[in-house]
């Protein structure tokens, strides 16, 4: 071990100065604080983002393609091409178009989707709660979401009526379509912006309810890694030019996704400010100390000590506080953080935040940043009253001694 820094340590361990103990006990807990803090706060951020897109890829296609100008009539030219991408795992057309559910005085506005029955892209089986998937398979019959059936107060097997927006005019005004369906089962998405307006129809079923004929609103895709999702855009638009658009997961939730990114740098400025606040405890620490070892200092310079020596005594003191209070911090954080996760401690409210609970997340890029931006921060506080303390001038010091 260096000398330097075994001076260093005999120095910040010295228990003579009960006050400057005192300090450093201080100016170490707040490091560890600030650290702690930072770390779970990136964690509830990132597993909040975390929670969303699993949400989000559980529950909507990864890649739709749509058509901008007239019908979408031609969509089966385009499968040859689609089934090309290694990448796509499966695809199907649907129809995505709001309507009204009624039963008996209930009213509730809900969102049809109609798709082939013969295909489960979002995982509807593994959702049911009540009824059969089974079930859709008949005439008539529909697949809802929990919070609908909880509102018009239907369950499998129960009917109720749908109304279009598009009817008919006739001598008395305007007439609604309206169609009576099924209940084949209930499924719980865990998010309540789903359950509150799903309603799924088959497609065929659902073009002659809304008088499309043989359109149909898309295409969506299903990935086999939904995280290549611009990938696979851009081989699509390699050969989908203008009226057809192709948008994936990220680019429906771009708003959201930047928002939280945002709110993350964010939080990470302001609880920064807490390791700062403690740096200034070891700058106030290192200049009583330096003051307090006057003599020590001018005696080492006489045998021979040089400025840059005296210069790491006193920054490794600091460093060393930075060093463990950034350590026991992280030890701290990473407990908090896997505590919470693994018993899924922080409960939400699902119809506000889309989650049924909080989970916590960090990356390793996270952790180093944080890491290295405290010892930085400790370094930088550190700096100036070692400098000062290597100028003691021996022959002054000495004078009156």
């Amino acid at each position: 071990m260096p000398l330097y820094l075994r001076i260093a340590i005999r120095y910040l361990l010295s228990p003579k100065s009960k006050a400057l103990s005192f300090m450093s006990i201080i100016s170490f807990v707040g490091i560890a604080v600030g650290v702690g803090a930072l770390l779970i706060t990136l964690a509830v951020m990132g597993g909040f983002q975390w929670g969303l897109k699993e949400k989000l890829l559980e529950n909507t296609p990864h890649i739709v393609i749509f058509k901008m100008v007239g019908k979408f009539t031609e969509y089966k030219l385009l499968y040859p091409r689609i089934q090309k991408i290694e990448e796509v795992e499966d695809f199907q057309p649907f129809i995505y178009l709001q309507a009204l559910a009624s039963k008996d005085k209930s009213v509730k506005s809900i969102v049809v989707r109609g798709v082939p029955p013969d295909k489960d892209l979002i995982n509807l089986r593994e959702k049911v709660i009540a009824g059969r998937y089974e079930d859709f398979l008949k005439k008539d019959y529909v697949i809802i979401g929990k919070d609908i059936a909880f509102a018009l107060d239907v369950w499998a097997g129960d009917s109720f009526k749908v109304m279009s927006p598009f009817g008919r005019k006739t001598p008395l005004g305007f007439l609604p379509k309206v169609k009576k369906v099924y209940v084949a089962a209930v499924v719980d998405f865990g998010m309540y912006e789903y359950n509150s307006t799903f309603v799924q129809m088959k497609l065929k079923e659902a073009q002659q309810f809304f008088g499309m004929k043989d359109a149909i609103t898309g295409i969506q895709l299903k990935l086999k890694d939904p995280y290549k999702a611009e990938e696979v855009k851009e081989k699509l638009q390699s050969f989908l030019s203008y009226p057809y658009i192709v948008r994936s997961w990220i680019d429906m939730n771009k708003s959201l996704f930047q928002a939280l990114q945002l709110e993350k740098f964010a939080m990470f400025l302001v609880i920064a400010l807490i390791v700062l606040v403690a740096s200034f405890n070891v700058s106030s620490l290192l200049i009583t100390k330096s003051r307090e070892k006057r003599k020590d200092i001018a005696i080492l310079k006489t045998i021979g000590a040089t400025n840059s020596f005296i210069l790491k005594v006193f920054l490794w003191q600091g460093l060393l506080i930075g060093l463990a209070g950034t350590t026991v911090g992280s030890i701290i954080g990473f407990s908090v953080i896997y505590i919470a996760d693994t018993y899924q401690l922080i409960k939400l409210n699902p119809e506000v935040y889309m989650i049924e609970y909080l989970p916590l997340k960090i990356q390793m890029l996270d952790i180093g940043l944080v890491y290295i931006a405290s010892l930085v921060i400790c370094f930088v506080s550190s700096f100036l009253p070692a400098y000062f303390a290597s100028k003691e001038v021996p022959a002054e010091v000495l004078r009156y001694e």
